[in-house]
């Protein structure tokens, strides 16, 4: 394996394998490039992002700018073969992009050309698809537009959240780079043009897209609440507050005895879930997080809230 000298930029807990991954191969990394650290919490304190983080404990150079466009000639500076990204978190300037030998090489969580953007993992589910994976690819001025180098699928699992998802794409994702770095040293990794008849995109999700519509079936209403946890989170009103509802769920195929959003008596043997009547069907909730409230299993909730088949949850 040739050594290759690096630059590394991601930002969130995803991107920390692969950077892990490059340190343990043995290659070069002579600077880490993450967003800046911001205001966290309900105290508003700074919050050091994960890569920066992993890469001071690392003993690595690490680099914050507000925009990378300003850091281009310190980057060029530093002579690197290429750039690795992964969840960086801001569009790389074209002089960036082609400031490398090797070039920008990303890590993206879904085969491309399927679920370009920034939500690839959540939408995978809410989508309902039944696998997905990630790909390395050399990056261009578009957004994941660029030619694919490497891909791995994976199958999504029944009870999949984006949350598990990610961990598990974060952990292919670091080996499929360091596969990718390996085949192109050694000359023997060519990329090809993606195909944009099976292109599709997978925007931002915002807090707006978890409300609950539970007139809708209760199979959509699973991929909604696994595909959102642990962020942004499916929610609907308890008692006129914010009630936000987690995996493990459950799917009943019955005519629910009650107006969709009504919590029903639990089928024989799932009283540990909280059942709520749907347009079709109803949806079993493992765990839920009421106002001012921790996150916590279904079960217990509804040991301490008394929440009985005459409460009703939404507007």
């Amino acid at each position: 394996m040739k050594r290759l000298k690096l630059v590394f930029m991601g930002t969130p807990d995803i991107a920390v394998p692969a950077l892990k991954a490059l340190a343990e191969a043995g290659h070069s990394l002579a600077a880490v490039v993450t967003q800046p650290d911001r205001p966290a919490g309900r105290g508003r304190k700074l919050k050091r992002c994960p890569v920066a983080q992993d890469a001071l404990d690392l003993g690595l150079k690490v680099w914050q700018p507000e925009r990378v466009a300003t850091a281009v000639q310190d980057l060029k500076n530093l002579q690197a073969d290429a750039a690795c990204v992964m969840a960086f978190g801001q569009l790389l300037p074209p002089d960036l992009i082609s400031a490398f030998p090797m070039g920008c090489i990303n890590v993206h969580t879904s085969l491309l050309p399927e679920l370009r953007g920034a939500a690839p993992i959540n939408w995978a589910i809410l989508l309902g698809k039944k696998r997905t994976g990630v790909s390395t690819m050399l990056m261009d001025e578009g957004l994941d537009t660029g030619e694919v180098l490497l891909q791995q699928a994976t199958e999504i699992g029944p009870q999949e959240t984006a949350g598990t998802l990610a961990d598990r794409l974060a952990r292919m994702g670091a080996e499929l780079l360091v596969r990718t770095l390996d085949g192109l040293a050694a000359g023997k990794l060519s990329a090809r043009p993606q195909q944009e008849a099976g292109s599709s995109y997978a925007r931002r999700l915002t807090k707006a897209d978890g409300l609950v519509d539970w007139h809708k079936s209760a199979a959509e209403m699973d991929l909604l609440v696994r595909g959102l946890d642990p962020w942004p989170a499916a929610h609907t009103v308890w008692e006129g507050k914010p009630f936000r509802l987690f995996a493990p769920t459950a799917v009943v195929d019955i005519a629910p005895p009650a107006q969709p959003g009504a919590v029903i008596e639990p089928p024989p043997g799932r009283e540990d879930l909280l059942w709520v009547a749907c347009g079709r069907g109803a949806l079993g909730l493992g765990q839920v997080q009421a106002a001012g409230k921790r996150r916590m299993a279904a079960e217990d909730f509804l040991r301490g809230a008394g929440l009985g088949p005459a409460a009703r949850l939404g507007g």
